[in-house]
């Protein structure tokens, strides 16, 4: 330990003083007015000798000097620095702007393939053709139900489900049985349809029977307009019906015999015969004959008015027929000839429901022995074999697609990759949303292998103008790369070459070709990214 003189307590140790010596020298700072210090200033003239906390602060004044010294260190090794990079920079080659660097080209031109090679890419050769090419306009769209064939059976009364005959997804034909409803108040409906139709045949029956009496009567009146023998019109009229008035023949027997009596005494006139007798006769005659005409008469005019009163019968009845018909067709939704058999008590309040065309069981509502109410939903159903396509079409491009129904567009689904679907217009829109600013149109799309669902998204592609017919080639023949478009000319066997091209017109599958190629030349339309492969690839040293 170092004592300094005039203390009698240890204060630095000595390698610490020698080991900072130089900060201290190198400070050169005054302190309390004594000379600047120098290499050779005694460290007990510069150090107090009674008070650490002196020193201590003699020793941070010398940071100053030193952190001066490093910032000249650095301000150097900065200048130094920028020399080199100024430099650098200097000699540096002009730069290229990405619009000024050229597409970077292939190292060969002509592409040679091995047999095996061929036949391992699948690489396939077509002529380059014309073709019509219609441009078209692409418009979001949506699939939707076919809401003619997307319908919910309800009940058609207060009751209680007795059956559920189907499952969720299950598809079922026209007419099939779906569920069975067993209802009171149908029951109470069925019931005065069979007693309407009893009514119907009474009132038939009777009328028909008036009508038979009076073509009976008629004809009878018919032939007794003419001279008959009594015997002959009683056994031609015994067995048809006369009703009462078969009496017309005894009154007819009556006046002929009068008016035979009447002659017989005319022609036998003598002495004998008195005149009175003769005037007695023929007043005989006369009433007879009377008689005879008011018979035939009221029999005539009681004959129309039974048929009257009985056609009037029939026709009431058969309208009050129809009503409870009407009634049971409102409940149940069932035409007549769906009734069925109405005379069995132990199903006349059970209604069967059935499809009313084929469809899918998208979802049943009630359980079976459930207790439902009129217009409640049993079941519902859905065709998916026929779907709507739900588009927008912006009323300014409305005038330049001119669109009519029945008209065939396209329609494609990312779901259904490479694929493209035909679709018929069904509805055009006559009115602008006016929150959309566009028009609704709805076409209708076969989907009988269901690959479409109901809420998917679709592109619609519309007819955009007149079809051009102009060269073009599949759109898996273009190859791309750093800019460059080209295609696959073969010219020799396995042989290919790049050419590039200038495209136009994109119409999936096929893309228009405004330059670089022409009809008749063969390509490669598939197979392409072997031979793209093979151009990029570097060249073997020889």
């Amino acid at each position: 330990m170092l004592k300094v003189r005039g203390s009698t307590e240890p204060q630095f140790n000595h390698t610490f003083l020698l080991r900072s010596r130089w900060i201290v020298v190198a400070s050169c700072t005054r302190f309390r007015g004594r000379a600047p210090c120098n290499e050779r200033t005694d460290l007990r003239r510069v150090l107090p000798s009674k008070n650490t906390l002196t020193t201590f602060v003699v020793f941070m004044m010398g940071i100053p000097m030193l952190m001066k010294r490093l910032t000249s260190i650095a301000m150097l090794l900065v200048v130094c620095a920028l020399a080199a990079g100024g430099y650098y920079w200097m000699h540096l080659p002009p730069r290229v702007t990405a619009a000024e660097r050229p597409a970077a080209k292939p190292d060969r031109e002509n592409v040679q393939l091995t047999e095996a090679k061929m036949a391992e890419a699948a690489i396939t050769i077509a002529a380059v053709e014309q073709h019509s090419m219609q441009p078209i306009r692409t418009v979001p769209g949506r699939i939707e139900y076919n809401e003619t064939r997307h319908v919910a059976v309800k009940s058609p009364s207060d009751g209680l489900t007795h059956k559920i005959a189907v499952k969720v997804g299950e598809r079922v034909k026209e007419g099939q049985l779906l569920a069975v409803v067993n209802s009171p108040d149908l029951g109470e409906r069925r019931s005065d349809v069979l007693h309407q139709e009893a009514e119907l045949q009474l009132a038939q029956r009777e009328r028909d029977w008036w009508r038979l009496i009076q073509q009976n009567l008629d004809e009878l009146l018919s032939q007794l307009k003419r001279p008959q023998e009594v015997e002959v019109l009683e056994k031609e009229f015994r067995d048809r019906v006369l009703g009462d008035y078969r009496d017309i023949i005894s009154a007819y027997s009556k006046f002929r015999t009068a008016e035979a009596i009447n002659s017989n005494l005319k022609s036998v006139a003598n002495g004998t015969i008195t005149q009175r007798m003769l005037l007695e006769q023929a007043s005989a005659r006369d009433a007879a004959s009377a008689s005879f005409q008011s018979a035939c008469e009221q029999a005539t005019f009681d004959v129309r008015q039974k048929v009257g009163k009985a056609e009037a019968m029939y026709n009431d009845a058969s309208r009050r027929l129809a009503v409870a018909r009407q009634r049971l067709t409102w409940l149940t939704g069932q035409t007549p000839e769906q009734f069925g058999d109405l005379s069995n008590e132990e199903t006349l309040s059970i209604w069967p429901v059935v499809a009313p065309f084929a469809a899918t069981v998208e979802e049943i509502v009630v359980a079976a022995t459930e207790r439902v109410r009129q217009g409640e939903e049993l079941l519902l159903l859905a065709d998916t074999s026929k779907l709507w396509v739900q588009a927008e079409i912006r009323d300014k491009d409305w005038s330049a697609l001119k669109l009519t129904a029945g008209q065939k567009v396209q329609v494609q689904s990312p779901a259904l990759p490479n694929q493209s679907l035909e679709a018929t217009i069904s509805f055009i829109g006559r009115e602008v949303n006016p929150e959309l600013r566009a028009m609704p149109l709805v076409a209708e799309i076969q989907n009988e292998d269901g690959l479409l669902k109901p809420g998917m998204f679709v592109r619609v592609l519309l007819p955009d103008g007149a079809a051009i017919k102009t060269t073009a080639i599949p759109d898996s023949a273009v190859v791309r790369h750093e800019g460059r478009v080209f295609v696959f000319v073969e010219t020799g066997p396995r042989q290919f070459t790049p050419r590039d091209i200038t495209l136009g017109l994109a119409v999936d599958p096929l893309v228009e070709v405004k330059s670089g190629l022409q009809a008749g030349e063969r390509i490669a339309v598939s197979g392409t990214f072997l031979l793209k492969s093979e151009l990029l690839l570097e060249p073997e040293d020889e």
